[in-house]
C-alpha cells in the first residue's frame, strides 16, 4: 500500500487484506462500538465500587442496622438519625466544632507557611535543594508512625519538650493529655506532616510566573511588599484556591493523626467526626448513624468547598 509519503507500507497492507469489505460507516460504527466497550471498563467499575456504597450508604441512613441482622430486616427510621445527630447526639456537636477548629487552625498555618517558605525557597539562597528535600520529608512519612513519634515527644512525663521546658524552670505542659491543649497540639502535628506538600505547591506557581512583571515593576518603582501584593498574589489565585481546597477537604476528613494520639480524648476535646464515624459504626454497631454522618459532613465539605471556589476562583477571564 502507497502511503502519503509515497512509500510501500507492508505492514499496513497486510492489516488492510485482513479487513472484511464493508462501507466505510458501518466500519466506522465497529471502531466505535470497540472504544464504548474499553471505555465502559472503568465506568462500570466506578459506579460498582464507588457509587453502589455511596447509594448504599444512604439508604443505611435511613435504617437501624447492626451490622449483623440481615439487610432487608433493617427497621425503618427515616430522617431520624439525621435529627437525633443535629439535637441530641452531644458528642457529635463536639466533634463537629473540633474538627472546624481543626481545619481553621491547619488550613491557616499551612497557606500562611508553605507561601512563606516557598517564597524563601524561590530566592537565591544557598542549599535550596538541601532545604526543598528536608521540608517534603514529613510529607513521605507514614502518617501512623508520625503519631506514634509525637506521642512520645509530647509525652507529659517522659516527653523530650516537656524536660526542655523543665529545664528552664517552668512546669510540664499536658499537651496531648490536656482538654485544653490537645486539638491544638494535633494541628501542630498536621502542619508538619503537610506543610511541605504545599510549600512544593506554591514554590510551582511562583516559578511559573513571568520575571518580566516583577522587571517591569522594578522599573516603575515597585519594592518588594508592592511586588507580591499587585504582582504575586494575583497570578497565585489559581495555586491558592487548590491550596485551600484541597486542605479543608483533608482537614475535615482527619482520622488517622487522631486514632493513634489521643483516640479522641481527653473528655471527647479532640473527637473529630471521622473518628466518631468510626467508633459509632464499628464499637457500637450503629451503622445507620453513622451513615448519617458521613452525609452530614459531605454536605459541609460541598457547601464550604463551593464557597471558596467562589471567593477564590480566578475571575481574570470573566466578564
Amino acid at each position: 500500500m502507497k502511503t502519503q509519503y509515497g512509500v510501500i507500507d507492508a505492514p499496513a497492507a497486510k492489516a488492510a487484506s485482513l479487513l472484511p469489505d464493508m462501507p466505510k460507516s458501518a466500519l466506522m460504527r465497529r471502531r466505535m462500538l470497540w472504544a464504548y466497550v474499553f471505555v465502559s471498563a472503568p465506568i462500570i467499575a466506578l459506579l460498582v465500587f464507588l457509587l453502589g456504597p455511596i447509594l448504599f450508604s444512604g439508604w443505611v441512613s435511613l435504617h437501624r442496622w447492626d451490622m449483623l441482622s440481615p439487610v432487608d430486616e433493617m427497621p425503618w427510621r427515616g430522617l431520624s438519625n439525621y435529627v437525633f445527630l443535629l439535637t441530641k447526639d452531644r458528642v457529635f456537636l463536639k466533634s463537629l466544632g473540633n474538627t472546624f477548629l481543626f481545619a481553621i487552625g491547619g488550613v491557616g498555618a499551612n497557606t500562611a507557611l508553605g507561601l512563606g517558605f516557598a517564597l524563601l525557597l524561590n530566592s537565591r539562597i544557598r542549599g535550596r535543594t538541601l532545604w526543598r528535600v528536608l521540608y517534603f520529608m514529613p510529607v513521605i512519612t507514614a502518617p501512623l508512625a508520625l503519631a506514634v513519634m509525637f506521642s512520645f515527644i509530647f509525652d507529659r512525663n517522659f516527653g523530650i519538650v516537656n524536660n526542655v521546658i523543665t529545664a528552664f524552670g517552668l512546669p510540664r505542659q499536658p499537651f496531648l493529655s490536656g482538654p485544653s491543649q490537645a486539638l491544638m497540639t494535633l494541628v501542630f502535628i498536621a502542619v508538619y506532616q503537610f506543610v511541605g506538600y504545599y510549600i512544593v505547591i506554591f514554590l510551582a506557581g511562583l516559578q511559573g510566573i513571568p520575571q518580566d512583571y516583577y522587571d517591569a515593576a522594578q522599573v516603575d518603582g515597585a519594592g518588594k511588599f508592592q511586588e507580591f501584593r499587585f504582582i504575586t498574589l494575583p497570578l497565585l489565585r489559581p495555586v491558592m484556591l487548590f491550596v485551600v481546597v484541597t486542605n479543608t477537604i483533608g482537614a475535615l476528613q482527619v482520622f488517622d493523626l487522631v486514632f493513634a494520639t489521643t483516640g479522641g480524648a481527653p473528655a471527647n476535646s479532640s473527637m473529630t467526626v471521622v473518628l466518631h464515624m468510626y467508633n459509632t459504626a464499628f464499637k457500637f454497631s450503629r451503622m445507620g448513624r453513622a451513615s448519617a454522618m458521613a452525609f452530614i459532613l459531605f454536605a459541609i465539605i460541598m457547601l464550604i468547598t463551593l464557597i471558596q471556589v467562589r471567593l477564590l476562583q480566578d475571575r481574570t477571564y470573566q466578564e
